[in-house]
C-alpha cells in the first residue's frame, strides 16, 4: 500500500465549533493529495504496510487524547494526537492557518520512525506559493465548489 491521504481532524469543545473547523478546513486534505502525487513512490515500502492514511488529531480535551505526543499505528492509520487550543482557527486568516498547521505537521512527521513520513514532512513543509493559495482557497471554504464533496452535493 501507499500512503495516499494525510488529513487533520479538529475536535474543540462543543459540537457547533467541530462542525465549522471541519466544513472550513477539511478541504485541505483532499487538496494536499495533488502534493502527494509527485512522491508516490517515495510512500510505499514494508514500514507503512497497510497503512494509506496519516491523522492529525487536534484536540482541546486532553483525556480525549489516547496517546498525545506519540505517533501511533492504527488499522491502515498512522496517527498522532496533540492538544492545542483550537480557537485561533475560527478567527484567523484560513490560508495563514494552514501554513501554519503544515509546518507544525510537517514538525511532527519529521519526528515520526517510518521513513515514507520523512516524504510526507518535506511535503508538508513546502511554504505555499501564490498558485498553491489560489487553488487551495476553493478547497477552504464551505459550500465547497471543488473536490469529491462537491460532486457529491450536486
Amino acid at each position: 500500500m501507499t500512503i495516499k491521504s494525510v488529513r487533520i481532524y479538529y475536535y474543540p469543545k462543543g459540537t457547533r465549533r467541530e462542525r465549522w473547523l471541519t466544513a472550513n478546513y477539511w478541504g485541505w486534505a483532499e487538496w494536499f493529495e495533488l502534493r502527494l502525487k509527485p512522491v508516490r513512490e517515495q510512500l510505499r515500502g514494508v514500514e507503512v504496510k497497510g497503512v494509506d492514511i496519516v491523522n492529525l488529531m487536534l484536540r482541546e480535551d486532553s483525556s480525549q487524547a489516547w496517546r498525545p505526543n506519540t505517533w501511533t499505528q492504527r488499522a491502515n492509520s498512522l496517527v498522532y494526537e496533540f492538544v492545542c487550543d483550537l480557537k485561533p482557527l475560527e478567527t484567523g486568516d484560513k490560508m495563514e492557518n494552514m501554513q501554519h498547521l503544515m509546518n507544525f505537521y510537517g514538525s511532527v512527521a519529521e519526528a515520526a520512525h517510518w521513513p515514507q513520513m520523512k516524504s510526507v514532512a518535506a511535503a508538508l513543509k513546502v511554504p505555499l506559493s501564490a498558485s498553491d493559495k489560489c487553488s487551495l482557497e476553493p478547497y477552504l471554504q464551505w459550500p465547497r465548489k471543488v473536490g469529491r464533496i462537491a460532486r457529491y452535493l450536486a
